[in-house]
């Protein structure tokens, strides 16, 4: 599957939530998003000099698309930077390519604040020349929760289930050594 055929497709799914909805009017927000991965080891808190090395070796920025308002669709395009230091103690970093497409509902809507929950597909691209193409092989999935606060800024939190591992395995490696949380704020505009 080429790179153009995952995006027209994300763009025409969009598109149809986005007149499908029932409400009178129309919902559409974008607008900017940044966020960074932390390792949520809950047997091993991190100190306050590791949480300050994950600010700064993991971070992304990028935009992001909503459309419908209570049941809603949820397309990202991230850049991603990933630094870390290697065997022989390099340090180095990754930069990704992170396309998120989210499912989810809002609920407990009060005005000021509103909950919601999401699921979907994450497609991650190593952006290196050596990198390739599209490849089903860089698709795994996403759950996670978020607050809208007056239905301007949003923030979500994130945990990414690897494909080709069972669930249960997961939950229990999550429970035991924890995993990695996608932590994101955003403007809607």
């Amino acid at each position: 599957m080429n790179f153009r055929i995952l995006i027209s497709a994300i763009l025409l799914t969009s598109i149809f939530v986005l007149y499908g909805q029932n409400n009178k009017k129309n919902y559409f927000k974008v607008g900017p998003k940044l966020g960074l991965d932390l390792n949520a080891d809950i047997n091993n808190l991190p100190s306050g000099e590791e949480i300050i090395g994950q600010l700064e070796g993991n971070n992304q920025v990028g935009l992001f698309m909503q459309f419908g308002k209570r049941f809603y669709i949820q397309p990202e395009l991230m850049y991603s930077v990933q630094n870390f230091t290697n065997e022989q103690g390099i340090r180095d970093n990754n930069k990704y390519l992170r396309i998120p497409l989210h499912a989810g509902i809002k609920f407990l809507d009060i005005g000021l604040f509103s909950l919601h929950v999401s699921g979907g597909a994450l497609y991650t691209h190593k952006l290196e020349s050596d990198a390739g193409g599209f490849s089903t092989g860089n698709i795994n999935y996403q759950l996670g929760a978020g607050i809208d606060i007056f239905d301007f800024i949003t923030t979500d939190i994130r945990y990414t289930i690897s494909k080709g591992i069972p669930v249960l395995d997961q939950l229990s490696d999550f429970s035991n050594q924890g995993g990695i949380v996608n932590v994101t704020v955003g403007l809607k505009l």
